[in-house]
């Protein structure tokens, strides 16, 4: 699913990922952590190509994408889904449409868009919000519909940046078990976090970078 040779990311000036070597199985929950400027991010974004590698190769499935065309990016990013730390719902915007403006743009009918919002809104928990606005809802049940808006479309992978890095302690457990769900129907989970007892909690692959590196990579392990 995700393979990663000798990949190096050179800042102007700073290193900020070094020889990187990995591959993730399809199918796979794995989480990257290690301290702030450990090269998380800076990994995170070379997948879904915020960043590119400025040596080194990176493959989505079978697709080296380190020199895909920009046009073609918009493609490669419908193939994942992708949640961030601070949400990034449209304000403005019901949770309905929130989550469906993923989808309208590819000639789905109305009535498959509403059978996917509410499938979705199910896995997460919200059946009952989708007209509420994100600024009704609390930190958590807006990660909930980040959730659901990155699984929408049916990806093959889902990649969480801090998923809970803005949550409550019951909140970040609300959000790892849909993501743990989200995972049993198939669908590769990279979770980059800073969470320790969530890590220690669920046992899955955990990756350790440190200084760009990978240092550690352990199957059903902990955050140390």
């Amino acid at each position: 699913m995700i393979v990663l040779k000798d990949v190096i990311k050179q800042y102007k000036n700073k290193l900020a990922l070094y020889n990187v070597n990995l591959r993730i199985k399809a199918g796979e929950f794995v989480f990257l952590v290690g301290s702030s400027g450990a090269g998380k991010s800076t990994l995170m974004k070379m997948l879904y190509l915020e960043e590119r590698p400025t040596r080194g190769q990176v493959y989505i499935g079978n697709i080296n994408i380190e020199n895909l065309p920009a046009s073609k990016i918009p493609t490669l990013r419908r193939c994942m889904g992708i949640v961030f730390q601070d949400y990034k719902l449209l304000p403005n915007h019901t949770v309905y449409d929130n989550i469906a403006y993923v989808i309208r743009t590819l000639g789905i009918s109305s009535k498959e868009i509403q059978a996917r919002v509410k499938g979705v809104l199910n896995v997460v928990g919200l059946q009952d919000k989708a007209k509420a606005r994100p600024s009704e809802l609390s930190g958590g049940e807006q990660q909930r519909v980040s959730i659901a808006r990155a699984i929408v479309n049916g990806p093959p992978l889902l990649i969480a940046d801090e998923p809970t890095g803005n949550l409550d302690p019951k909140n970040s457990m609300e959000v790892m078990e849909i993501l743990e769900q989200v995972n049993q129907r198939g669908i590769t989970v990279l979770v980059s976090t800073h969470d320790h007892a969530m890590v220690n909690y669920f046992r899955k692959r955990v990756i350790t970078l440190d200084k760009g590196q990978i240092i550690r990579d352990v199957q059903a392990g902990t955050y140390d």
